[in-house]
């Protein structure tokens, strides 16, 4: 290791030491509590700063890549960076009140909070299979531990029980699948696996097995259908705020590790092989966008529909993935964005207009008050829209760069049953804008704590989604250029 290893590693650098920082204060002095927050966003701040700093003329990959080719850093994995970064300081700014109205505010959360995003910003920037794993592993145990955060309610508790055995058992799944194809090619590296299976007279029975189950350990962790069945409780469950990040952070960068898997893929079949690749993730997508809606649009309690119309948008994003080229990164990229910005905002507005956790956040629960909180209304049918693909938001705009690459790529069946799967689930989205505002109030609001932060993180996320919806040349221009760079 030299000097270089350790300034490209400023990024995780920057957010472990952050949260060591928070532990440290918290145990010296817990007065210090309602500051942890703006320290933690600070600390975030900071690292996207590094990111910045340690991308511009260090594009560096294969042998030159940090840590002896472990790690890389590229413009592609800084895009990725800052959407998680984005996702983190939006839960770090609606957490604040939450924690405070539930009487839980302390130093843990927040630095859990950071070293799950040290965790995926590694899984970003990894080059092989193991390093992948090590990352995942230190994102995943930081999400258990936030998963039940709210001790007291024994749902929350639930929630992380049924979280941390799913996730235990895939990520044996994972280690499984690393193992049968370091077998079966000798290397874990992205960059090696595809030249040493194309130099095989056929693909091995050993590398297909692992290739299955790598793909199960990250379809589980973007909630894909058949591997989703922990979301919809494991969301109601645990604290809201915590799955503002948790339904976006951790499938922003299983994303990019299920692109650079498939990759090699590709690269190592011949044509038969990889339009079996294409068929099985075609599969999983058409699965995902039927099931997501239809048990979305039966669902009252807002969470759990929030949860399985996640699943929805994780099969709109699998059509950017199905013909893999260097083109699908601006496709995946956009929805991404769009989906970190509409979704958080959503959950967002949940923290603040549920005041008991511990029940179900019914729908019907926000007959009028659109009219009562105008600015959370406003924000929260912004998001709802936006996940629906109307325009002008960047729901829009992500759905619609996902569908003309399936066209693109000659897979129009796949893309209007994705345009058809959307249609279903506008209703659902819009049954929720009627209820803020053409129902009339049933149930007064309780023991609300509507800080500034939480209205701040509502607001940057519905103006966000607005913005980027209206004005997406410089989004696009910025994303095409960070993903066709060398």
């Amino acid at each position: 290791m030299n000097r270089a290893d350790w300034m490209l590693l400023l990024p995780e650098i920057v957010l472990c030491g952050g949260g060591v920082l928070v532990m440290m204060l918290e145990a010296i002095s817990p007065a210090l509590r309602r500051g942890f927050m703006a320290l933690s966003l600070l600390t975030t701040a900071v690292a996207a700063w590094a990111v910045y700093w340690v991308t511009p003329g260090h594009t560096v990959t294969g042998a030159e890549a940090t840590f002896h080719g472990l790690l890389e850093t590229s413009p592609t994995t800084a895009a990725f960076s800052y959407v998680i970064l984005l996702a983190t300081g939006l839960c770090l700014l609606a957490s604040q009140g939450y924690l405070r109205r539930e009487r839980i505010l302390a130093g843990e959360y927040h630095s859990l909070l950071l070293w799950c995003a040290a965790g995926l910003l590694l899984m970003l920037r990894a080059t092989e299979l193991l390093t992948v794993f090590l990352s995942l592993e230190l994102l995943s145990l930081a999400l258990y531990s936030l998963a039940a955060y709210h001790r007291r309610l024994a749902i929350s508790g639930e929630a992380a029980i049924k979280y941390f055995l799913m996730g235990a058992f895939v990520s044996a799944f994972v280690l499984y699948g690393i193992a049968l194809v370091y077998g079966a090619t000798g290397t874990t590296r992205f960059a090696e696996i595809g030249p040493a299976l194309a130099g095989q007279p056929d693909v091995p029975v050993l590398a297909i097995l692992g290739f299955l189950m790598l793909i199960a350990g990250f379809g589980f962790k973007m909630s894909l259908v058949p591997f989703h069945a922990w979301s919809p409780d494991t969301y109601q469950g645990a604290p809201s705020p915590f799955v503002a990040f948790l339904s976006v952070a951790p499938k922003v960068a299983s994303a990019l590790v299920l692109y650079r898997l498939l990759g090699a893929v590709v690269q190592g079949g011949g044509p038969v092989n990889v339009q079996r690749w294409s068929t099985v993730i075609a599969i999983l997508s058409v699965l995902s966008m039927v099931v997501g809606n239809l048990l979305a649009l039966v669902q009252r309690d807002l969470k759990r529909m929030l949860a399985y119309s996640g699943i929805a948008h994780m099969g709109y994003l699998l059509l950017a993935l199905v013909t893999l080229d260097r083109s699908s990164l601006v496709p995946v990229l956009v929805y991404l964005l769009a989906y970190v910005l509409m979704n958080a905002g959503a959950f967002t507005v949940v923290t603040l207009l549920y005041s008991r956790p511990g029940e179900q956040h019914l729908i019907s629960d926000l007959a009028g008050w659109g009219y009562r909180y105008p600015l959370l209304g406003g924000c929260l049918s912004v998001c709802m829209l936006s996940l629906g693909g109307i325009p002008p938001t960047v729901g829009f705009l992500g759905k619609y760069v996902v569908f003309l690459k399936a066209v693109g790529d000659g897979h129009v069946g796949l893309a209007v049953t994705g345009v058809v799967a959307s249609l279903v689930g506008v209703f659902y989205y819009l049954r929720v804008v009627y209820y803020l505002y053409m129902k009339p109030e049933t149930r007064q609001p309780e023991g609300l704590l509507i800080d500034v932060w939480g209205r701040t993180a509502a607001v940057v996320a519905a103006l966000g989604t607005l913005a980027l919806g209206i004005w997406p040349t410089g989004l696009l221009q910025w994303l095409i250029a960070a993903t066709t760079a060398k």
